[in-house]
């Protein structure tokens, strides 16, 4: 399994746009390797409808078959390519694909976020600072070191206790000067045109 896969093709920015699709990347990460059923009880889905998903995430390239921890040759049992996938902003329509969903995901954590949902781990911030670029740069960096962290812990930890009641987070890490329309796509120095990194660590 390699460590990262640049998701760049259309079919692959549909694959992994679904968000059932992202938790079984997620599950499949865990597991290292599993069958639909597996997978559909890991995730409360119907296994018909896993199955489905699982062809869609194949067809992409994001996942692939392992004969090697099959029962017979109808047995099929499916592990992941790599450990997480880069969106690439620039790829195809990954704006369309990627970000109007994770905007509608936001509006409903926005929507739904109060002082008690907070403490259950859901919540909404919006931060506005003063920075020079290296510090936004140090900022991105910083944040992405705290992300990669619980990534490879929450990973970990579910392996570690496989029985233990978990659910599937999502953040989103947004940094870029507000004032600039365009996002200042002609520099990166603090971060602000990388790709996005999703589904499994």
């Amino acid at each position: 399994m390699r460590e990262s896969m640049e998701v760049s093709d259309p079919a692959a920015l549909r694959a992994i746009a679904h968000p059932l699709r992202q938790k079984l990347l997620m599950q499949l990460a865990v597991m290292e390797h599993a069958r639909a059923a597996d997978l559909a009880r890991a995730v409360g889905e119907p296994a018909n409808s896993v199955s489905f998903h699982l062809r869609v995430l194949a067809k992409a390239g994001m996942i692939t078959e392992a004969p090697e921890h099959a029962r017979d040759k109808r047995d099929r049992v499916w592990t992941p390519v790599a450990q997480s996938y880069d969106v690439k902003p620039d790829a195809g329509n990954a704006a369309e694909l990627i970000l109007r969903p994770t905007i509608d995901w936001l509006s409903d954590v926005f929507a739904h976020t109060s002082h008690e949902a907070a403490r259950g781990g859901r919540t909404f911030m919006l931060t506005t600072l003063l920075l020079t670029r290296d510090e936004a740069a140090t900022l991105v960096h910083e944040l992405a070191e705290v992300l990669t962290r619980w990534a490879d812990r929450s990973l970990a930890d579910s392996r570690a206790e496989p029985d233990v009641a978990r659910e599937v987070y999502q953040t989103l890490l947004a940094v870029a000067p507000r004032d600039d329309p365009r996002g200042d796509r002609d520099t990166d120095d603090a971060g602000t045109t990388g790709g996005s990194e999703a589904a499994a660590r």
